[in-house]
């Protein structure tokens, strides 16, 4: 994609370091600077000041690129998704409405495996995704709840023929290079949604003296998806008879409505079946993967990361010459009238616990606070 310029806008704020710390630095980076000073052990102070930066925030990466940030709980942090752990992502997908994302992980088929089953399954979920065409399972499908993608007849047959396993295990190299073989593992997650409710999550980089702060589009925890048992599932139902399959049910009317349980949320009367046909009918979004360590991705880094990096602007004093400041709408005293609780409700709450009147209030106007800059 091509990025576009975005302004940035920078505040000065001040970072408490405490002793026998030193300041955070960027792992990797010629041109990050180290900023370490002497405590003074003399001085008085018993929770000195000891660094302070200039921190910036980005309204967010680009205009035309999103800020994901991916957990993944089931794994283990000295074993990332790279090419120099031989675990490179092999495909990341996105539906945006729904918020779901998806990432395929190679499995090593050659180390603790069971062929069998990993030709059993591999067929299984090959089958399962030519019926489906652009389809998947599990959560990001509405769990194959409602109408499916109609497949064509041949499509039909090959996915009812039965399987030898046999001469795939017996040309075991050839078949994992054909994808015959499940030689992947899918993760997959859905993000939370941004509102005026939910804190806003950013990201922040140090580069010597300075806090770069960007903004997070999606947080999503990944964890692994079963697609290939619900392929085998589907093999299952689709071996059955056709009269028992299609065997008549009793009809019931059922109403599924979904409520949110989260404080300060509406009410959504949006019904499950509502919510499952929009999942399905989105399609996926897929994404070109870097590796995290290549130099594509550290210069998308420096140029996405750091504000005033597409304007050529590095230092303190040009920062500060070119980047708008944050003001605050408020002063002290009207911050603290705003958060402080109103004494007509602290005098009734007194009177109720104490059960008798409470003694006149001395008269204290916030306004006489001493204003200080509040920029």
């Amino acid at each position: 994609m091509e990025d576009v310029d975005m302004t940035g806008v920078g505040s000065e704020g001040t970072q408490k370091v405490q002793k026998g710390q030193t300041a955070p630095q960027n792992q990797k980076g010629d041109n990050v600077e180290k900023n370490e000073k002497v405590i003074d052990s003399d001085s008085d102070d018993d929770d000195p000041i000891v660094c302070s930066y200039d921190i910036y925030i980005k309204p967010r990466a680009t205009a035309d690129r999103q800020f994901v940030v991916m957990q993944f709980p089931n794994r283990d942090s000295s074993q990332p998704y790279n090419e120099k752990s031989e675990s490179a992502p092999l495909a990341i997908r996105m539906k945006p409405k729904a918020g779901m994302f998806e990432m395929d992980v190679p499995v090593d088929p050659w180390h603790n495996y069971d062929r069998l089953k990993g030709v059993v399954m591999g067929d299984a979920l090959n089958k399962s995704e030519n019926l489906k065409g652009a389809g998947s399972h599990g959560l990001a499908s509405g769990f194959s709840i409602g109408a499916q993608p109609a497949s064509r007849g041949r499509q039909r047959t090959a996915a009812n023929e039965e399987l030898d396993p046999q001469p795939l295990i017996g040309n075991f190299e050839n078949s994992v290079r054909n994808r015959k073989v499940l030689a992947k593992q899918t993760l997959g997650g859905q993000s939370v949604p941004k509102n005026g409710i939910r804190p806003q999550y950013m990201v922040g980089v140090f580069q010597g003296e300075q806090l770069h702060l960007t903004p997070v589009d999606h947080f999503v925890q990944m964890r692994p998806q079963f697609h290939h048992i619900d392929a085998l599932a589907e093999a299952a139902a689709r071996a059955l008879p056709r009269a028992v399959v299609a065997r008549p049910q009793e009809a019931r009317a059922v109403h599924l409505t979904a409520k949110s349980s989260i404080d300060g949320e509406e009410e959504n009367d949006e019904t499950m079946a509502d919510r499952i046909a929009a999942v399905q009918a989105e399609p996926w979004n897929s994404f070109r993967v870097v590796d995290e360590n290549s130099d594509e991705a550290w210069a998308s880094f420096y140029d996405t990361m750091f504000v005033g990096a597409d304007t050529g602007l590095k230092s303190n004093e040009e920062l500060r010459a070119n980047i708008p400041k944050l003001k605050s709408v408020w002063s002290n005293a009207e911050y603290l009238e705003a958060i402080a609780p109103k004494r007509q409700t602290v005098k009734a709450k007194d009177k109720k616990l104490k059960g008798k009147e409470v003694a006149e209030e001395d008269d204290f106007d916030l306004s006489n606070l001493d204003d200080t800059d509040s920029e």
